[in-house]
């Protein structure tokens, strides 16, 4: 939700939608097919809910071009001279996979692709500071940001989460709210955040509700809130903001 925000926000921002890479992780193209096109789903009927018109670029629709494959051979030679620190962002046991060691050559090429077609800024998750720090090495010349921290509920610490990964839920596997649930189970997943959690739920909300000209609260008002007055709080704007908006077009 924090990423559709800022593409209404910032109209200039166009959303990566990353499908290609599930399938180096042995993800099954069905699969694939079927979460990118609920995906989409979701996000045309967000449009409609923010009455914007956001713009979606798919890893699918490039990453097979000769142009793209060029860039992806050159990096993989310019990586050499800083191997290690590209293994650094493959996880220690999938090291000796040949999928597993092109994957980051991969998110630079797909970004030096995109720099060179004149995009000028990347927004991300914080957890992917590893690979802009990279990027910056290699000379993209680029401008890197990132995008609120998420977290999972139902865990007693503020466990940050990927944000388009549904299956990241932190080191306590915590509980992550999907679009297809039903409010009363989303307002149950609320009831086991802890402030942390709850204050990024709020900030959320917030920003859904400046966007549909509806409550929101100043990221002050929201840091002063605690225990069961914040989650009331979150609980309210999450599904007065999100949630039935998003349901009221079904």
């Amino acid at each position: 939700m924090p990423i559709y925000q800022l593409s209404c926000l910032l109209p200039k921002l166009d959303i990566l939608i990353v499908d290609e890479f599930l399938k180096f992780n042995g993800t099954d193209i069905s699969v694939v097919e079927n979460n990118k096109r609920n995906l989409l789903e979701v996000l045309a009927r967000l449009d409609r809910v923010y009455s914007v018109d956001s713009k979606v670029i798919l890893c699918s629709e490039f990453m097979h071009l000769e142009e793209y494959r060029n860039i992806f051979e050159n990096l993989r030679y310019q990586v050499k001279d800083i191997e290690e620190l590209v293994l650094e962002t493959v996880p220690e046991d999938k090291r000796y996979l040949e999928s597993a060691r092109i994957y980051p050559i991969h998110e630079f090429a797909c970004v030096k692709y995109l720099l060179e077609k004149g995009y000028q800024l990347k927004i991300g998750p914080s957890k992917e500071k590893i690979y802009d720090n990279i990027m910056q090495k290699l000379g993209f010349n680029l401008n890197f940001d990132y995008i609120i921290d998420a977290y999972a509920l139902g865990t007693k610490s503020a466990d940050k989460v990927i944000h388009y990964i549904p299956g990241s839920r932190g080191p306590n596997n915590g509980q992550r709210i999907f679009f297809d649930e039903e409010e009363k189970k989303i307002a149950r997943k609320l009831e086991q955040g802890c402030d942390s959690a709850l204050r990024y739920f709020c900030k959320t909300a917030s920003v859904s509700g400046y966007l549909l000209d509806k409550e929101f609260l100043e990221e002050e008002e929201i840091a002063h809130l605690f225990g069961k007055r914040l989650k009331r709080k979150a609980i309210q704007m999450v599904v007065e903001n999100i949630v039935k908006p998003y349901e009221g077009l079904k």
